[in-house]
């Protein structure tokens, strides 16, 4: 096992400590943390995604149970965050990291 794992595994801990305690800022904490290890964006971007993906699911699953979910919005933001997810991975991975990282490290 790569030694490098621990280090993943630290950043993931304390982004979800940022999140749990302020209940935002994953992506954004991990995603800097990431890039400051020297990731690629679009690595860096593809594992907070993927991260998320498991997160979000549980969390949508526990609000549905509860009730929480205004149908109707989910459909009307259903196409429009489809496509945007779409156009935000392939701008990641057909722009040169160097060159798109000041810009992610801003936005984020």
């Amino acid at each position: 096992m790569d030694p490098s794992i621990f280090l993943f595994i630290l950043v993931g801990f304390i982004a979800q400590l940022i999140d749990g305690s302020l209940g935002i800022a994953y992506g954004v904490s991990a995603n800097s943390f990431l890039l400051s290890l020297g990731l690629p964006p679009a690595a860096a971007s593809a594992s907070v995604h993927a991260s998320e993906v498991v997160t979000t699911f549980f969390s949508g699953l526990s609000h549905l149970k509860l009730g929480n979910i205004d149908k109707k919005m989910v459909l009307s933001l259903l196409i429009p965050g489809m496509i945007g997810g779409a156009v935000g991975a392939y701008v990641l991975v057909s722009v040169d990291g160097n060159q798109i990282k000041p810009y992610i490290a801003i936005y984020c």
